[in-house]
């Protein structure tokens, strides 16, 4: 049976397409008509990541003269059909900066909920998400103010639709984005890869960890700012305000490099297409990626000498939690410890020498009681009361009963009112709320396994972060 859904991906699509207009329209910032269009050159979208994906919280506006005068009162901003609420609106450089200089773009932020403003679209036909081609900004003047030596009269308005070229994703700037090319059977495999580093790493006087995430299935492609926004990948880094970078900061450790690596399909495909979760005949659950991912990984690993290669961490979500089940199984041994989230390793492909092999492996399991994707009992329970009752010491499991966020503390989806879909919990992951997991001593069934015993202190990232080849 196919999996109809291991990300996000389709639900933000199918919650989005109904309050973003997208236009099918293939031009960048050509002005549609409009019966009082005022004169104004180009908008730019700036995209920002949050907990449940990518959307536009910016809007830089390009006037052909120096722009005055303008707060936040001074427009009204509608995306697509959607009014969006304006916080604060300002002179601006050409990426948004607030600047006091005399300058001919304005900044105009706006407030962000679940399900707005996303600039992704989802393809059924994929599986994956892809820019929009184009989002329509209309943006009317609510008060009078100058442009130039002219007033720009209340009412006016103009109209442009911002193409995917038109848009700045600060957070993913200081990332170094390049691809790794595998040849294997003939073939050739090319997976994106994107490398974040802390501020005075080279130089603090010791080696750093790596923090490997690994994407779900809807950040497939070749696109890897798709990989770092459809998961707030983000927050493994000082980018973001909420960061885990503190677990890993010493007086003589500036930080944890991170690396992030995309497939170009889904990490479950086995050479089909297809996600290999139930394929029947198989004792395994391969992936045709295995070794060009270990490849991927190793080659960045030997390119910076200053990576501590006793503190390899590998996690990623759904798919990206599969594929780091699946490469402790093929390459356990190059990495210190895992932490796969909502994994979707099928339990019935794991035989029982599997779990012998992993069982003295540092492993740190996340996943939510309600996940309708990948269902609890058909994957990490199972798979961790094994590896209990094989004896393994330094494994651990949150276990959650809902998902619930701090970027919209209360958001409206198909769930109902007030939390995410059990699926999403990589956003207490990134979040770092991580801090409780079940205790171990008291487990000896699948039964014994639920969120409300999900009370004994643990906090994942601080552990990880402890974890060395030499412990």
């Amino acid at each position: 049976m196919r999996m109809k859904k291991l990300s996000a991906a389709v639900l933000i699509a199918l919650a989005l397409s109904l309050t973003v207009a997208l236009s099918a329209c293939g031009g960048c910032n050509e002005p549609a008509p409009a019966p009082n269009e005022a004169k104004a050159n180009a908008v730019t979208a700036v995209v920002w990541g949050y907990e449940w994906g990518p959307a536009i919280p910016k809007v830089v506006v390009e006037f052909s003269e120096n722009v005055k005068d303008i707060d936040k009162s001074t427009f009204t901003v509608k995306m697509g059909s959607k009014n969006r609420t304006v916080t604060d609106a300002y002179a601006s450089d050409a990426k948004g900066n607030k600047t006091t200089a005399d300058t001919k773009y304005a900044a105009i932020e706006m407030s962000v909920k679940y399900g707005e403003a996303s600039p992704f679209t989802y393809s059924q036909t994929t599986n994956k998400n892809d820019w929009a081609e184009s989002v329509t900004v209309t943006v009317v003047a609510a008060k009078e103010f100058t442009v130039g030596t002219a007033k720009w009269e209340k009412g006016k308005k103009f109209t442009y639709k911002c193409g995917k070229e038109n848009r700045i994703v600060p957070q993913t700037e200081s990332w170094k984005k390049d691809s790794y090319k595998h040849s294997e059977g003939g073939k050739e495999i090319v997976l994106q890869r994107a490398s974040w580093s802390p501020e005075g790493a080279a130089t603090d006087g010791g080696k750093n960890p790596l923090v490997i995430w690994l994407h779900g299935m809807g950040e497939g492609g070749t696109d890897i700012d798709i990989a770092l926004l459809g998961n707030e990948v983000t927050a493994l880094t000082t980018e973001n305000t909420t960061n885990v970078q503190k677990y890993f900061t010493t007086s003589d450790c500036k930080g944890a490099y991170v690396l992030a690596v995309q497939t170009p399909t889904m990490w479950m495909d086995d050479g089909d297409g297809e996600n290999n979760v139930d394929k029947p005949g198989t004792e395994k659950q391969p992936s045709m990626y295995t070794e060009a991912l270990f490849g991927a990984i190793s080659s960045y690993v030997e390119s910076n000498s200053d990576v501590d290669t006793n503190r390899i961490y590998l996690g990623g979500c759904s798919n990206g939690g599969y594929m780091t089940m699946n490469m402790a199984f093929e390459h356990g041994d190059y990495f210190t410890a895992f932490y796969p989230v909502c994994e979707a390793y099928n339990n019935s492909k794991i035989t029982d020498a599997m779990i012998e092999q992993i069982k003295d492996y540092k492993m740190w399991f996340v996943q939510s009681d309600d996940d309708m994707t990948v269902l609890p009992n058909k994957f990490v329970k199972p798979t961790y009361l094994r590896l209990l009752q094989a004896g393994a010491q330094n494994v651990h499991f949150t276990f959650t009963g809902a998902v619930k966020g701090t970027d919209d503390p209360n958001p409206t989806s198909w769930t109902g009112s007030g939390k995410y879909d059990g699926h999403w919990v990589w956003i207490y992951a990134f979040n770092d709320q991580i801090k409780t997991q079940l205790d171990n001593s008291a487990i000896s069934s699948l039964e014994d396994m639920t969120s409300a015993k999900c009370t004994k202190e643990g906090n994942m990232w601080q552990w990880l972060a402890q974890q060395t080849k030499a412990a």
